[in-house]
C-alpha cells in the first residue's frame, strides 16, 4: 500500500509538471509486479501554442482631409491603330523669286528684227540680232535733246571725218543713221579728238557730254562700224 501510495504521488507530480503524456499507460497498481514507472524522457515536442491571426493588411491611410484624386492614370496606347494613316506632307508650293529686269535687257516696244537701240535717257545703246539676241550693249555719250524719238536707217558710213564747223575736231568710224535740226549729220562714232586729245574719257560715257552724235569708246565704235551697213534699222527711245 505504501508503495501504491509513493507510484501516486509521483504520477500527480509529474502531470502537474507538465512531463506526462497525456494517454501514456499508467503502471497498474494491482499488479504487484516491480517494474519501475517508464523513466523515457519526455517527449521534447512542444505543445501546440496557438496564435491568435495576425493580418499584415494595413489599414487604410486615407483620411478624411485629403480629397480623392482626379487623375487618370497613365497608359501606353493601344496596340490596335485607332484611326487611319495620314498621307504625308505635301511640299509648300515653290513661289519662282521675283526677279527684278535687268538693265542690259533689251528694252520694250523697241521693235523686233536685228536693229540698233539708242536710249538717249539711259545713255546705253544694244546691238540685237536678228533672232533677238543681244550681241553688245555699252554705254554712250549723246544729247538729251536729239536726235528726236523714232525709227531710222544707217544712210552714210565714214572710216574718218572731222566736223564742219570745228574742222580740228575730228572722229573715226561714223555711222550715221539720222540729221539734226539744222541740218548737220547725227551718227555714231568714236570719241572725237580736238588737235589730237579727246574731248572726254571712256569713264565719262554714260553721260550725255556730246552736241548731238553718240560718242563711243574706240573698242565700241569699231564694233558698230563693223555691225551696223548701210541700211540697218536704228530705233531711238527716251
Amino acid at each position: 500500500m505504501r508503495r501504491l501510495s509513493l507510484v501516486s504521488m509521483l504520477v500527480a507530480v509529474v502531470a502537474g509538471a507538465g512531463l506526462l503524456v497525456p494517454g501514456a499507460p499508467l503502471a497498474s497498481a494491482s499488479s504487484g509486479s516491480t517494474t519501475e514507472p517508464s523513466t523515457s524522457a519526455p517527449s521534447t515536442t512542444e505543445p501546440t501554442t496557438t496564435q491568435p491571426a495576425t493580418s499584415t493588411t494595413v489599414a487604410s491611410t486615407t483620411t478624411s482631409s485629403q480629397p480623392p484624386s482626379t487623375m487618370v492614370p497613365a497608359t501606353r496606347g493601344t496596340a490596335v491603330q485607332a484611326a487611319p494613316t495620314l498621307p504625308p506632307p505635301t511640299a509648300p508650293p515653290t513661289v519662282p523669286p521675283t526677279i527684278a529686269p535687268s538693265p542690259y535687257a533689251v528694252p520694250a516696244n523697241t521693235g523686233t528684227g536685228r536693229r540698233v537701240v539708242y536710249s538717249k535717257s539711259r545713255m546705253r545703246v544694244w546691238v540685237v540680232e536678228a533672232d533677238g539676241r543681244v550681241a553688245r550693249t555699252y554705254l554712250v555719250s549723246g544729247r538729251l535733246s536729239q536726235p528726236n524719238t523714232g525709227t531710222y536707217s544707217v544712210f552714210s558710213r565714214s572710216s574718218y571725218t572731222c566736223n564742219i564747223n570745228h574742222p580740228t575736231t575730228c572722229m573715226r568710224w561714223m555711222v550715221r543713221f539720222t540729221k539734226g535740226p539744222s541740218g548737220d549729220n547725227i551718227g555714231f562714232h568714236e570719241i572725237p579728238r580736238s588737235n589730237g586729245v579727246p574731248l572726254q574719257s571712256d569713264s565719262q560715257l554714260g553721260q550725255a557730254l556730246s552736241s548731238g552724235c553718240v560718242r563711243q569708246s574706240t573698242a565700241d565704235a569699231q564694233f558698230m562700224w563693223a555691225w551696223a551697213g548701210i541700211g540697218t534699222k536704228v530705233v531711238v527711245i527716251w
